[in-house]
Formats: structure tokens, sequence, C-alpha cells
């Protein structure tokens, strides 16, 4: 299977907000000894003092490092949501971090968890320029099995005009190539793979739409 990392990092670039686009749970208690479980070790304290970029992008010291092995992406999941409910974050970090919870528990499988997680997730329509919005609902959509929902938010999404002057980039500032509109490819995966499981869609799905 391939890493969490690498697909969720893409995810995150589309439309959750670390960085720079033009259009724009009872858990462990903070300690200072690594947690206790040895596969899915990480030092709790040194993790909370992240930055939330730092947490959610770096890809060797945040949640991403805990995910990179699948027994242990529950235990990322608890992560993420220990840092939002013990650092005091933005309402659009808060997104973020919702939206990727809820992934990692789609991955193991706890659906309904998901799906509440992702609810909070959404944008207020009238900042929703790049159809966030209808990702999230399609995503759930497909959580729920619901196979007409999925398509319905697939062609809304689809129908999301690319606004004038599009030129995103990254935190840096330099030009980066975004398919428009985003996460639509992802949808067309969730419609190809509706039977699958939720783990399998970004890395094992192969059938033919």
């Amino acid at each position: 299977m391939q890493s969490t990392t690498s697909s969720f990092t893409m995810r995150a670039l589309l439309v959750t907000g670390f960085l720079s686009i033009t259009i724009a749970s009872p858990f462990s208690v903070a300690k200072d000894t690594n947690t206790e479980s040895e596969t899915c070790s990480y030092n709790e304290v040194e993790m909370l003092k992240l930055s939330p970029r730092e947490f959610d992008q770096n890809l060797e010291k945040g949640w991403r490092e805990v995910a990179k092995a699948e027994a242990c992406r529950e235990a990322a999941a608890d992560l993420i949501h220990t840092y939002y409910t013990k650092n005091e974050i933005s309402k659009g970090a808060m997104r973020t971090f919702v939206w990727h919870e809820g992934q990692l528990r789609a991955e193991v499988g706890q659906y309904q968890r998901a799906i509440s997680l992702m609810k909070q997730a959404r944008k207020s329509p009238e900042k929703d320029m790049s159809g966030w919005n209808y990702y999230v609902d399609a995503t759930i959509a497909f959580l729920q099995s619901d196979r007409e929902k999925l398509k319905n938010q697939r062609e809304k999404l689809a129908a999301v005009p690319k606004p004038e002057g599009f030129n995103p980039t990254d935190a840096d500032g330099n030009p980066i190539e975004i398919q428009w509109p985003p996460n639509l490819n992802i949808i067309d995966k969730f419609i190809r793979c509706f039977d699958q499981p939720y783990s399998e869609v970004y890395t094992e799905c192969t059938a033919e739409k």
C-alpha cells in the first residue's frame, strides 16, 4: 500500500489552506516520555510543540511520520485530535486537522466517526471558490455508499468555473500546477471503485470507469 504520507500531502496542497493558493477524541494525556506502543512510538510533548504547519506538513516530524506505518494510522488520528484539542489554532487550521483526522479514521474503517469529522471541514459557501464542499460531500457520500449523491456532487464540482487570474503558488510564492477543479480525479476514483474500502481507493483501486 502506498504511503499515506504522500497521498495526504497532495490533498493538503490542493485545498486545505496551509499552502498559499491564490483561490485561495478521550485520548492520551501529554507526557515527557514516548507513547507506550513501540510500533507507533512518538514523543507527544514534542509533537504538541510543533507549529500547525510543521505538525501537518513536515513529513519527518508531525502526524505524517506516525502515519507512515499502516498499523499506526489510528494512532496518527488520535495524535491529530490531541494536537488540536490541546493547542490554540486558527479556524482554517482546525478545518485542515479535522479533515485529516477524518481521512485517517476512514482509512481504518471508522466511517461514522470520519463522516462526523468531515462535516466539520466544510467551508462557508461564500469562501468556497474551488468546490471544496462538493469534494467533502462526495467523500461523505462514498463513505455512506450513496452512489447517486456521489455522482451528483461530482457534477457540481466539475461545473465550478476556474477563477479569473488563477495562478496557484506554494508557500514560497513559486508557481505550481493544479488540476482544475481540484479533487475531481479523486471523486472519479470514488465512482470507479465504489464498492471498495476507502483505504484502497487512493492506492489499490484499478477498476475501469
